[in-house]
């Protein structure tokens, strides 16, 4: 109940801000003291309570309705909560040992350093406290989850909250989907040809992780009931990816399956090809059966090629040199590369932002230049705004993650547990995928989520890694003679 009045509080608060100088002056002042309250009645529940109810929200159907500001105003505000809960009851030393504490921490040290850097260049106060928050935010929640996943209660509370409610997702978008155009601007669309009708396109960014957990379930699912929910789970999250009609989630998905497959030992690869193989033909069919206009080629299998050819044409474009929409990330690369050598070390700072030619992002017809602030690529907007430092910080923390996860992951053994690591761990490689278009790790609202991915697959690796050297020690020659 807190939870909810806490994200009403925040969205009636982003409202009444909105309105500037035109909101009531009253309006503003009660809202503030009643989203003080209700921040001052979340810190009086259990910390982990309060994350993963920010959590569901950054996971759930609101999200299709509200806007970025107004998403981050919750969330800062249940994290807010979470964090003043957790400074109450929690001492901060000592702290449990984590690996990656190190660097997460110091890469949002170094995010608020970049952010005054920002503010000091000049760079807009929107812009900078927007990118500022989204570091922070990801260093929020996988430190509060780092320390408060303490038993694997817990960790089997959170990840059951999170991706049902990522599944409620799914399932509101492919409903929109099945709508089409009654479904309203709820859903992005897309119009492939002259024949079909305009699609509509399930794009979440939080399937791709349901995805690879799933995926990588299937092979302990040894029981004819355990495989009936794993696949009436499994195939809308598939179709979700299929009609998103995004390359990048397309490649960060085939990522994490040829990860999942070769993370398993022979058996489980075998399982797992056939499932993928089974699924993919299951759905190629019904996509070929989905009309989706008066053509006699109109279907969803056609739009699937007419994405595969317009990516083609995309880069053909791109490397010819030609300027335009379809062309906008070598633009990019092209107009913020230069920049970052000219401030190689620290960058521009967050908040800042690029001239580029206003027919690459607004429509063809407007030729005047603009400032734009969006950048599609993780590892080229993190050069640009926090220079050598901040990418060598994300560096290592990814590095340091992958290092250590994988070598506890080879010690465990088989189980549940040892499944999610593998699905988590495939989830986070396929997003660095995913992040050469679109900066999935330290972007509203999923770097919440994958933040948690990182904090939950880390936890149960180290745990599980620990219980097998014990047993192994338990075990050995010697002492079982002994005994």
């Amino acid at each position: 109940m807190l939870g909810l009045l806490a994200a009403a509080s925040a969205v009636s608060l982003a409202i009444v801000s909105d309105r500037g100088t035109e909101a009531s002056k009253y309006a503003l002042v009660w809202v503030g003291v009643l989203g003080f309250v209700v921040l001052l009645g979340l810190s009086c529940l259990r910390p982990l309570v309060v994350v993963v109810v920010a959590l569901m929200f950054l996971t759930c159907p609101l999200q299709l309705i509200l806007g970025l500001p107004q998403s981050a105003l919750v969330s800062a505000f249940l994290l807010g909560g979470a964090v003043l809960g957790f400074a109450l009851r929690f001492p901060l030393w000592p702290m449990v040992p984590d690996p990656l504490l190190t660097p997460i921490g110091l890469f949002a040290g170094y995010g608020i350093v970049c952010a005054v850097y920002g503010l000091w260049m000049g760079n807009g106060i929107a812009y900078t406290i927007g990118d500022c928050f989204q570091v922070i935010e990801f260093a929020v929640v996988y430190s509060l989850l780092s320390r408060l996943l303490t038993n694997p209660r817990t960790v089997s509370l959170v990840l059951r909250f999170c991706l049902a409610s990522v599944l409620a997702t799914i399932l509101v978008e492919l409903t929109l989907f099945a709508l089409g155009p009654a479904a309203g601007n709820l859903l992005p669309s897309w119009e492939p040809t002259a024949d079909s009708d305009v699609v509509l396109r399930t794009i979440d960014i939080n399937a791709a992780i349901l995805f690879a957990v799933l995926f990588n379930f299937y092979p302990l699912a040894h029981s004819r009931s355990r495989r009936f929910w794993i696949r009436l789970a499994f195939v809308p999250t598939f179709a979700a990816i299929a009609l998103s009609l995004s390359r990048g989630l397309w490649l960060c998905s085939l990522a994490s399956v040829v990860v999942s497959v070769m993370l398993q030992g022979r058996a489980g690869r075998n399982r797992l090809i056939k499932a993928f193989g089974a699924v993919s033909i299951a759905l190629l069919l019904l996509a070929a059966a989905w009309k989706t206009g008066s053509g006699s080629d109109a279907s969803l299998l056609g739009v699937f090629g007419d994405r595969v050819f317009y990516g083609v044409d995309q880069v053909e474009q791109g490397l010819a040199g030609v300027e335009s929409m379809e062309t906008r990330r070598f633009l990019e690369w092209v107009i913020v590369g230069p920049q970052v050598i000219e401030r190689p070390l620290l960058g521009h700072g967050l908040g800042a932002t690029y001239v580029i030619p206003g027919f690459a992002v607004i429509d063809p017809g407007t030729n005047s230049p603009i400032d734009h602030h969006f950048i599609h690529n993780l590892y080229l907007v993190t050069a640009f705004r926090m220079g050598a430092v901040g990418l060598a910080l994300l560096f290592w923390t990814l590095v340091r993650y992958l290092r250590t996860t994988l070598s506890q992951y080879k010690r465990m053994v088989n189980s549940w547990e040892k499944a999610m690591v593998s699905g988590l761990l495939a989830a986070v490689i396929g997003q660095l995928f995913l992040s050469l278009t679109q900066p999935t790790v330290i972007d509203h609202p999923s770097c919440a989520v994958i933040a948690c991915a990182l904090a939950v697959s880390s936890r149960l690796a180290r745990r599980g890694a620990a219980g097998s050297m014990a047993i192994r020690a338990m075990t050995r020659p010697g002492e079982a003679s002994a005994l």
